[in-house]
């Protein structure tokens, strides 16, 4: 009766185990603001990222103080802002517009339809750098997908974000729990924690998956965004796809340490 609940219980946790990994790094990496943040900081120093957004810039600073985008002002100002230092601060702020949009209930009246990202603020720090005395007071909005119809409105993930939260805690919880009791009451540890180990490379696997179904779902629903605005989300999602698959290689490679320390352990205490 001890090996069949052990085996139960070693089963239980194993299923939550592949369910907690992926939907830990979802809440932590992209539901939570800060999390999103740092997940997508890093795309500041992209070429598409900057050449996009200095394009952007440029324009609406040339619009703004009347001198074409291509002048010797207006265009290496935007260039030198999006490499410079300051450009990854403001672009914290844009893609915290980003996770408002997609993870926040949209307010009332507000466009719920295409994704935007406010620039204002980058429009008058190129203005500024070029020495004409002028200030924007905006918004100025850039698109990141398409109208209606991509299927990506406002507050897209609010309930989804919410409901794998729950499931990462729920699925961490019962893992600790039934581990443990698997644990104590099993008569043969070592092939509990080897059975364990599997889990732990099985949700790796499950959470590569993950990233690359999610990845292509994500890039289908911005598929209607002009081009520019596509390839910059194109490269956001690729990003944020990338940062789980790594971090799914780590906890693989933990899993298989865990499966040899099992196993050895069996091992050991066959000996004996």
């Amino acid at each position: 009766m001890r090996t069949f609940f052990s085996g139960l219980l070693t089963v239980v946790a194993m299923v939550a185990i592949v369910l907690a990994f992926p939907s830990l790094w979802v809440k932590e990496r992209l539901v939570d603001s800060e999390g999103f943040v740092t997940t997508i900081t890093p795309m500041a120093q992209n070429e598409e990222v900057q050449d996009y957004l200095a394009s952007q810039i440029a324009d609406e600073a040339a619009e703004q103080v009347g001198i074409p985008a291509t002048s010797a002002v207006v265009e290496p100002a935007a260039r030198a802002y999006t490499h410079s230092d300051q450009f990854e601060a403001d672009f914290v702020d844009v893609v915290s517009q980003q996770h408002a949009f997609l993870f926040d209930e949209p307010p009332a009246g507000a466009d719920t339809t295409t994704m935007q990202l406010d620039i204002t603020d980058m429009v008058n720090r190129v203005i500024e750098q070029t020495g004409v005395d002028a200030r924007v007071s905006g918004p100025i909005l850039v698109p990141l997908s398409g109208s209606s119809g991509s299927g990506l409105e406002a507050g897209r993930y609010h309930e989804v974000g919410q409901q794998i939260t729950a499931m990462a805690y729920l699925s961490l919880a019962v893992a600790v729990v039934a581990g443990l009791l698997a644990l104590l009451i099993a008569r043969r540890r070592s092939t509990v924690v080897a059975w364990l180990g599997v889990g732990v490379v099985a949700s790796a696997v499950f959470a590569w998956a993950v990233a690359m179904f999610f990845a292509d779902r994500a890039k289908d629903e911005v598929e209607a965004a002009e081009e520019g605005g596509r390839e910059v989300s194109a490269v956001i999602i690729d990003g944020a796809a990338t940062d789980l698959q790594d971090l799914a290689l780590i906890v693989g490679a933990v899993g298989c340490g865990v499966v040899v320390l099992g196993i050895i352990g069996r091992l050991v205490v066959g000996r004996r």
